[in-house]
This record gives structure tokens, C-alpha cells and sequence, in this order.
């Protein structure tokens, strides 16, 4: 049989779900092609972005998935616990990735988390989904340190010492003596992310921040997500910005896009001074309209 995946995303990222999907079906001798193909039995068409859907063509009949078709689209359990193809998108990315729990136990306005995947749960150990050769693991979990399940995967990232990003960012709201203790030993990479949405929480940012230094990581080593827009209020974005420069951590901000991929940038403001972060995403808050550097 002849297999096409379509990412109507092409991010660069690499979708997982079509990776599950290739390993699968290549392990039956299927043929696996991805984005074009002369001929096929069998399309599966996935997108996460809304957005992005109306931005390409894909065929009729195809077998539709990811966030942006449907938020409760699920692969079949036996391709979901299915080592990823890694070789997909014609190169070893030299990273592994995937999902050690699901859901989250926030339901933050701005996020699709909980409606997706409800409550948080236990997944999958990271020799799932991670080939035991890679040096480096994308972790995918949107919180973590919620799962019942957390302490299993610091114990394995601790005992293989494979290199670890938490993508989407631990829940800074969490962070104790221990899992400050686990963070200290587990071979981070590139840094250690959390997320400051809101003003409401600097204190729990302030105090994990007090509980990871105490605990001998470097200030400069964390990373927050700093979402702006969603609220429309400058002084309050400006106010995220300005506390985490003046405790030295890196930033990564994040302009606030709908479902509809528009764009909300902050009100007319200004920006830190030579801010300390993520280097495209800085320069591009710096570009957008009314913002003065």
C-alpha cells in the first residue's frame, strides 16, 4: 500500500503524529511518502494551526487530524505508543521527542490544553519514543510536574543523562526542594523553560526562582515564555519583561495568535532595554508597530 502524510504546517518542527504513522506503517511494508506523490492508497493530512489549513490543498478524501482540523483527534493507541520515524523528513534530526504525560490541571484562557486532552495523566517513559542513540530529548508535556508520573522520568533523564528540553515549559507554580533538586542534576539543554503569562503570578515566579538558585542553578540558565497581547495592557506586559531582566533570566516572549492566526501584539509601549533572551523573538517584538526598543 502506498501511504502519503501531508504536514500542512511544514514548521520545521516535524509532526509527530505523522512519524507515528510512517514507523507504523513502513514496520506492515507500507510505502511512505511525504507531501507529494504521484499516486497513493491512503492519505493522512495533518495540521495544527487552524490557520493553515485554508493556506494549502490537500486531497478530498484524506484521513484528517491535529488541532487545527479537530481538537480530539486521536491516532489509534497502536500507532500513538509507536516509536517515531525520525527520518520522515528525510534527516535524523539528532533529537528524540515526545510525551511522558498529557493534559494539565490549568485551564488558562488562552490555552487548548484541557479541552484536547482533559486532565492531566500519566503517557509514556521516555524509551518510547526516544531511539537510545540520540544525545538530546524534546520533552512535549504541557505540565509535567503535574503528572502523577513526574519523578519516573527525572529518574530515567537523570540515569541516562541524555540531554533534556521541556519545551513547553514547566509549571513554575510546582517547583519545590526536590524538583529543584532533580532540575540540578538532569543535563539540561539548551535552558531551563517556564512560562510568565500574567502579572498574578510573580510571586510564584519569584519564589521558584529564589527555590532554583538555592538549589545551584544559574539564574541566567532559566528561560520564560512571556505571552503578550492577550490582555491588552501594555503596562502589564511591560511589567513581566522589566521583573524578569531585573532578575537576569532569558526571555522568550510570545505575541498572542487566535485560532483565526491573528496576530494581538501589545498596546503601544515600551521594551526592557537590552533585553536577554531569544534572540528572533526579541527582534521581532522590537519590529512590531508602536514599539519603541
Amino acid at each position: 500500500m502506498k501511504i502519503l502524510l501531508r504536514d500542512l504546517d511544514n514548521t520545521g518542527f516535524g509532526n509527530l503524529a505523522l512519524m507515528k504513522l510512517s514507523a507504523w506503517h513502513k514496520a506492515k511494508g507500507d510505502q511512505v511518502y511525504l507531501d507529494q506523490a504521484a499516486e497513493w492508497d491512503k492519505c493522512f493530512v495533518s495540521c495544527v494551526f487552524t490557520y493553515n489549513i485554508n493556506a494549502n490543498t490537500y486531497p478530498p478524501d484524506a484521513d484528517q487530524g491535529g488541532w487545527g482540523f479537530k481538537l480530539r483527534a486521536e491516532l489509534p493507541n497502536e500507532i500513538e505508543h509507536t516509536k517515531p520515524d525520525y527520518f520522515l523528513y528525510g534527516h535524523d534530526p539528532g533529537v528524540s521527542m515526545g510525551f511522558t504525560s498529557r493534559g494539565c490541571i490549568r485551564h488558562c484562557p488562552w490555552c487548548s490544553v484541557p479541552e484536547k486532552e482533559g486532565g492531566i495523566q500519566p503517557w509514556a517513559s521516555i524509551y518510547e519514543f526516544w531511539d537510545g542513540v540520540h544525545p538530546r530529548i524534546k520533552l512535549l508535556d504541557n505540565n509535567l510536574l503535574a503528572s502523577p508520573n513526574w519523578r519516573d522520568t527525572m529518574d530515567d533523564l537523570l540515569r541516562e543523562q541524555v540531554k533534556v528540553d521541556f519545551n513547553q515549559g514547566l509549571d513554575i507554580r510546582l517547583v519545590t526542594d526536590e524538583v529543584a533538586w532533580y532540575l540540578r542534576r538532569i543535563n539540561i539543554y539548551p535552558v531551563l523553560r517556564f512560562s510568565f503569562d500574567e502579572w498574578a503570578l510573580y510571586r510564584s515566579v519569584e519564589e521558584g526562582i529564589s527555590t532554583l538558585s538555592a538549589a545551584g542553578i544559574t539564574i541566567s540558565q532559566l528561560q520564560f515564555y512571556v505571552l503578550l497581547g492577550h490582555k491588552l495592557d501594555a503596562d502589564e506586559d511591560y511589567a513581566r519583561l522589566m521583573f524578569l531582566q531585573e532578575k537576569g533570566c532569558s526571555i522568550f516572549p510570545m505575541i498572542y495568535v487566535d485560532s483565526y492566526g491573528v496576530k494581538h501584539p501589545p498596546l503601544p509601549g515600551r521594551l526592557p532595554g537590552k533585553m536577554r533572551g531569544h534572540r528572533d523573538g526579541i527582534r521581532k517584538l522590537a519590529r512590531l508597530k508602536g514599539i519603541v526598543p
